[in-house]
């Protein structure tokens, strides 16, 4: 008997066909057109459950990789001001709270005070809080910190979508430009600023952005930080 060979099917019969053992009684007219009714007609049961089995492997380590990437990612996210966290703490309902990262960079949890939350990421701020805890208070406490809300940078000016977005992970200047769907054609992208509060104070970068671009050189693309403002001026022509 002659065996099907998936690598020599395109993509959309290769489609047609692992769909067609799911729903086949949906999918038999729109195979029947396709001319490969045949192919069907030929591939043993054996074969049909165990390309079943294989597809489902395959999605469930797509999704677990998935998971663990976006575990990951958010594991090592450094927790800014403006972020609401979820903290738990295994076993001790009265310990398990929402707070907000204040202005200052701290955060307010019971029995331990204020903590200095803000430039740590999750992990570090969890080992923090289970290492205080267990000073005095509890005995090898089990704590997992949640990022509910993420702090956001703003982006004015001259681009095509001004707004606020929420900082995962790292954020420089031009992805947040990028995010903001690019510059207009009136931006002037050699003078880009960056406004961010340190200490009580206004400090203000300027950027390069079209120098950055030509050259190719990503090291000058400044990190921002929670609440940054990034504001693109208009050329003067």
């Amino acid at each position: 008997m002659k065996k099907l060979n998936l690598c020599k099917m395109g993509t959309r019969e290769s489609i047609l066909w692992v769909a067609s053992l799911i729903r086949p009684n949906i999918l038999q007219p729109v195979v029947e057109k396709t001319g490969l009714n045949g192919h069907f007609a030929k591939v043993q049961k054996k074969h049909m459950m165990l390309l079943l089995m294989t597809v489902w492997i395959l999605l469930s380590l797509t999704s677990r990789i998935a998971a663990e990437e976006q575990n990951i990612e958010v594991q090592n996210y450094k927790i800014g001001v403006g972020d609401l966290l979820r903290i738990e703490v295994y076993d001790e309902a009265d310990l398990t709270k929402e707070v907000r990262v204040l202005t200052d960079g701290y955060i307010s949890f019971p029995l331990l005070g204020a903590i200095r939350a803000a430039g740590l990421t999750v992990s570090e701020l969890e080992r923090v809080i289970s290492k205080r805890l267990g000073e005095k208070y509890l005995v090898n406490p089990q704590v997992t910190v949640f990022v509910k809300e993420f702090s956001r940078v703003f982006v004015f000016g001259e681009v095509a979508n001004p707004g606020s977005f929420p900082i995962y992970g790292k954020l420089t200047v031009f992805e947040a430009i990028t995010l903001a769907g690019g510059f207009t054609e009136l931006a002037n992208q050699s003078k880009v600023k960056v406004i961010r509060q340190r200490g009580g104070k206004e400090v203000t970068y300027e950027m390069d952005i079209e120098r950055m671009a030509k050259k190719g050189d990503t090291s000058q693309d400044l990190e921002l930080e929670a609440n940054d403002r990034v504001i693109v001026p208009r050329s003067f022509f």
